[in-house]
């Protein structure tokens, strides 16, 4: 190139656009690559980031390498978890159109007229009463309501879990994806803190922390309580002797990591046994079971998991579990909690700083 004909010269804000739109592009394309595991590898994350201490504490124990802490900690996650969620899946599929005919079966049998000692009742005897023969009659009573609405939902249950080869999939890459992360732990680690302290200092580790913080009280409270719930719930189906007990416990977890109450089932189990079956008595024991002991360790035993060791505000965390499964699906349980705790904490710093002048 001749002097004649100089280059021209770019300013720097021409040049400082230029290398964010190239760093964007290939994250995009990096993005769109990764995208097919990105599900299987945030579950991983999550996985490992709530039981890292229990590796840790393995490692300290037994004087195990890393390599053989990783490999239990793996067989312990498809014998407990993923292995029970794939029973549960299957049985679903094999025995959920049935469960879900003899549903729609018992909601038939609703009678238009309550037993007597609901009208008996004090104070709210009667209206209840009459709630009840308003519900229960007509063409649009509660019977024509329910009826095509537990059949569509079964069908639509019945969709999600059917397919079962796409899910076994996903779970084979978060077992592959958890040994990963467990034997590069500190490196992940470490690469993590150098990126929050280049974005955003002190403020951006502080939001980190807290971010571990509640992927950590999250699993504790509300993975840990459904499978309490779960565990109690099968207990009272089989002392009640109801058929597919262990499907309809996984029924009592799904819903209570989907925070609608693992109570639901049983109180569908004790109105199948009352209208379906005539067994009064068990009927009432389940109606108990379901909202006193089930119902008791959501109220009870989650929000004391939940709060340990989060500064975060206990209604933050729910509506983050709420909001998160709403609109990311199960996953959002815990990207959900994530995304507050990081954007609490940023706030709180941003919050804190002296105002200039």
């Amino acid at each position: 190139m001749s002097a004649a004909n100089p280059l021209p010269v770019i300013s720097e804000p021409v040049r400082t656009a230029l290398r964010l739109l190239i760093i964007g592009s290939l994250l995009l394309a990096v993005l769109y690559i990764l995208r097919p595991f990105l599900p299987s590898m945030l579950w991983s994350a999550f996985i490992v980031i709530t039981v890292w201490p229990g590796l840790a504490w393995l490692q300290s124990r037994f004087r195990w390498d890393r390599a053989a802490c990783a490999l239990v900690l793996a067989v312990v996650l498809v014998g407990f978890v993923i292995g029970p969620l794939l029973a549960g899946i299957f049985t679903l599929v094999e025995h959920g159109e049935a469960l879900f005919h003899d549903a729609k079966a018992t909601v038939e049998q609703i009678p238009d007229n309550p037993p007597a000692w609901v009208g008996e009742l004090p104070l709210v005897g009667s209206g209840l009463a009459q709630t009840w023969r308003d519900a229960a009659s007509g063409d649009a009573g509660l019977r024509a309501r329910l009826g095509p609405a537990v059949q569509a939902s079964g069908r639509w249950l019945l969709g999600q879990v059917g397919a079962a080869g796409a899910l076994f999939l996903q779970f084979l890459l978060v077992v592959v994806f958890v040994l990963v992360f467990y034997l590069n732990g500190e490196t992940l680690d470490e690469l993590t803190r150098r990126f929050a302290d280049r974005i955003g200092g002190d403020r951006a580790l502080q939001a980190r922390d807290q971010a571990r913080q509640a992927i950590r009280a999250v699993a504790l409270g509300v993975v840990l309580t459904a499978l309490l719930q779960a565990g109690l719930a099968l207990i009272g189906l089989l002392i009640a002797g109801v058929p597919l007990a262990i499907l309809l416990a996984f029924v009592c977890f799904l819903l209570a990591i989907a925070q609608f109450g693992a109570a639901l089932p049983l109180l569908a189990v004790a109105g199948w046994l009352y209208w379906g079956q005539g067994e009064t008595g068990w009927a009432a024991f389940m109606a108990i079971w379901g909202l006193v002991v089930v119902g008791g360790v959501d109220n009870i035993i989650r929000p004391m998991l939940i709060t340990r060791g989060m500064s975060m505000p206990l209604t933050l965390v729910f509506l983050g579990v709420i909001g998160g499964l709403l609109a990311y699906g199960l996953i959002g349980v815990f990207l959900g909690p994530t995304l507050v705790a990081i954007a609490y904490t940023l706030l709180l710093a941003w919050l804190a700083e002296p105002q200039a002048g």
